[in-house]
């Protein structure tokens, strides 16, 4: 009787402990939750990666380096037809913004407002960067669980990221005490320091208007945002390890060309097979006595075998000039295993402040923040005082706010910004027009079905959207060989 009455509930308990068993989605020694302090850091690590994503074939398209070889589809032609993955896309949906989403709602639980507000700013940052390469993308209906959310036109996700960088803000302004602690442990931006995070989401807002601001005439918007960022501004780069060992501990531009194991999609760097073009060379080239090349020429890039410093043109190879004739892109100030990964910098401020000015013909300001953004970017990377002053003396930088033109401004915007994807989305918005980029060309080799359009925009994931979305494919009409030719929302409104 005895053994009955206590052997029901023996077997009981082994019946459930064979049941936790076999539950193979649960590891009953992994903790499937954590701590908004303890989510941060890879949420802006993932956010650095992202930002490489972009960059990484964007700066092909904005002239600043060109493949030694003439076939390579994507750097000398334009050719995304043959691609199987768009890892950009994933960067911002999967590793940022899906982290993201988690982060801002532990913090909120929590009553970390300091880690909501940091939160939707990365999150801010995140879809401005996605859609100022893809367009139209999904926001009302992204992380419902939906396979194939209605993608919203690009005005519609600009708004969100005005809604995300004003909660953001309010966010870290009703931060208490009840909130864990934000340190330089959690926080490998700042720190800590919250009035930073803010400034960086003006920042941002200058960013947003200034690609808008020729039609909807938000110029004053964007001085105004920018004189707020400087007022308390730390430049937002993230920084790798000193001495790099580990792939995922390295700069993505770097000389190993790092590719971490859980990176997905191949998106290493390309520079070993890469060259300065032509376009960027002539811009670098000073040729005054004693000043033979932009000082930061040497800090941009390090000596090729031969020390010579050619240029070559956008999509034709290098023909018959030997390689060690170009200088090394890697090892430059932004291209060693241990180089900083920018969000944004004080130049652009600096260049942002001084277009929109230049446009409400206040030359005299224009003219102004364009001598502080040369000077700030020749700081930055270190130019030796006599350099700076020859350099400012030459040709290259206008004496006078009358002389100043478009084109000075968005070519020393062009400069400061190196390897960076937002000079991509300045070339699309001024329609690579001369007067703005002086000597640009439409290269020779881009296929001949692209009836001599400009490239404007990424195509889509096609291992997500493609097979998973296909009715918004078809209605966006994204399955177009020349669907990267189509302009985005702000270059098909601009009016430079």
């Amino acid at each position: 009787m005895n053994k009955k009455i206590y052997l029901i509930p023996v077997l009981l308990m082994l019946f459930s402990a064979c049941k936790k068993n076999l539950d193979i989605n649960v590891n009953p020694v992994q903790p499937v939750t954590t701590t908004s302090n303890l989510m941060l850091p890879g949420v802006l690590g993932n956010m650095a990666y992202h930002a490489y994503s972009h960059a990484r074939f964007s700066v092909y398209h904005s002239f600043y380096i060109t493949s030694r070889y003439t076939t390579n589809a994507i750097e000398s032609q334009w050719d995304y037809n043959r691609i199987t993955r768009m890892g950009a896309w994933r960067w911002h949906y999967f590793d940022v913004g899906s982290n993201c989403i988690s982060l801002i709602k532990t913090a909120e639980q929590e009553q970390s407002f300091n880690y909501s507000g940091v939160g939707k700013i990365i999150m801010a940052y995140s879809y401005l960067t996605a859609t100022d390469s893809f367009g139209d993308m999904p926001v009302k209906e992204a992380y419902t669980g939906d396979f194939s959310p209605a993608y919203d036109t690009q005005d519609v996700v600009y708004a969100e990221v005005e809604r995300l960088l004003n909660e953001g803000m309010a966010d870290i302004q009703k931060s208490g005490s009840q909130a864990k602690v934000m340190n330089a442990a959690s926080d490998l931006i700042f720190q800590g320091d919250l009035s930073k995070w803010t400034a960086f989401a003006h920042a941002l807002k200058a960013r947003m208007r200034i690609h808008t601001a020729n039609f909807d005439n938000k110029y004053d918007e964007v001085i105004s945002e920018a004189n707020t960022a400087l007022a308390a501004w730390k430049d937002p780069v993230f920084k790798y390890a000193a001495d790099p060992q580990r792939d995922y501990e390295k700069n993505m531009w770097g000389p190993s060309v790092p590719n971490p194991v859980w990176n997905f999609a191949d998106i290493t760097n390309y520079l070993g097979n890469s060259v300065s073009t032509d376009f960027f060379m002539n811009y670098l080239t000073v040729a005054e006595p004693g000043i033979k090349y932009d000082p930061r020429l040497y800090k941009l890039t390090t000596p090729g075998k031969n020390g010579r410093y050619q240029g070559a043109k956008m999509s034709e190879g290098i023909a018959d000039i030997p390689f060690d004739d170009f200088a090394s892109l890697y090892k430059g100030f932004w291209t060693a295993d241990n180089s900083p990964m920018p969000y944004m910098l004080k130049e652009e401020l600096y260049f942002m402040k001084s277009e929109a000015a230049w446009y409400k013909n206040d030359k005299q300001t224009a003219f102004e923040a364009y001598k502080s953004g040369i000077s700030e970017n020749m700081g930055r990377l270190g130019i030796v005082a006599d350099s700076v002053s020859r350099y400012m003396a030459s040709a290259k930088v206008k004496k006078t706010a009358d002389d100043l033109t478009i084109g000075d401004i968005m070519m020393q915007k062009y400069v400061a910004l190196y390897l960076q994807g937002e000079t991509w989305v300045d070339m699309r918005r001024h329609k690579y027009k001369t007067d703005a980029y002086p000597g640009l060309y439409y290269p020779k080799n881009i296929l001949a079905e692209f009836g001599g359009k400009w490239i404007q925009r990424f195509p889509y994931d096609p291992q997500t959207e493609y097979i998973y979305n296909p009715k918004e494919i078809a209605r966006l009409g994204a399955m177009a060989r020349n669907w990267v030719f189509t302009d985005l929302w702000w270059s098909a409104n601009s009016k430079l």
